[in-house]
């Protein structure tokens, strides 16, 4: 599911030069892959910490449940400064065999496709149920199509379901020839919850 946070960051992206193609190293390695989505995501957690920090500093509480739905402010409105320590959080966790000049735009797209994916195969999102119409209706229009013309974001696509296996996800409503059911089959076959992998640096 699209959202101003993943239509940010793909838009970033395209900024910097783009990979002639996939290298061979990540191509079929889907475990470094899912390690690029956590380092890129463990630098999103650490600004969104920013935020209930200064919520707290304000409030003199932690936030409830509901507050913290909306006191991340949309990556989009960072201010430069902002930006640029996101940005040299993501060069400086990401650790991938790839030239260091298209870093962020390979690893930026790959996230796109997993973290919209991911979000579309959960069985609700913050504000309502996501029903087998709505995920075909996503699938067919938006992640399916862009992943028929961005082969890095189809590789997020591809490991979506196994890079968070939560077990209330759904497949209800994926096309069968989606390349978000790459790995149906290792999901349905999964033992516990993965733990994501946080960026030390």
């Amino acid at each position: 599911m699209s959202d101003a946070n993943t239509n940010t960051l793909y838009s970033w992206a395209l900024d910097y030069p783009e990979p002639e193609s996939i290298p061979a190293s990540l191509e079929v390695n889907r475990e470094k892959l899912i390690h690029i989505i956590d380092m890129i995501e463990s630098c999103i957690g650490k600004e969104f910490e920013k935020d209930v920090d200064a919520f707290k500093v304000l409030h003199g509480r932690e936030p409830t449940d509901s507050e913290r739905q909306s006191i991340h402010p949309p990556i989009e409105n960072y201010d430069p400064l902002r930006k640029q320590i996101l940005l040299e959080c993501f060069i400086r966790c990401l650790q991938i065999e790839i030239d260091e000049k298209y870093k962020l735009n390979f690893s930026l797209r790959l996230w796109t496709g997993c973290l919209e994916t991911a979000k579309i195969l959960t069985l609700k999102s913050q504000s309502r149920p996501i029903t087998r119409e709505m995920r075909n209706s996503i699938f067919t229009e938006r992640i399916d199509n862009l992943a028929s013309k961005d082969p890095i974001y189809r590789k997020g696509v591809e490991v979506a379901c196994v890079w968070r296996p939560d077990p209330v996800i759904s497949f209800d409503g994926v096309p069968e020839t989606s390349s978000a059911r790459k790995y149906e089959e290792d999901w349905i076959k999964r033992e516990g919850i993965r733990k994501e992998k946080i960026c030390e640096q």
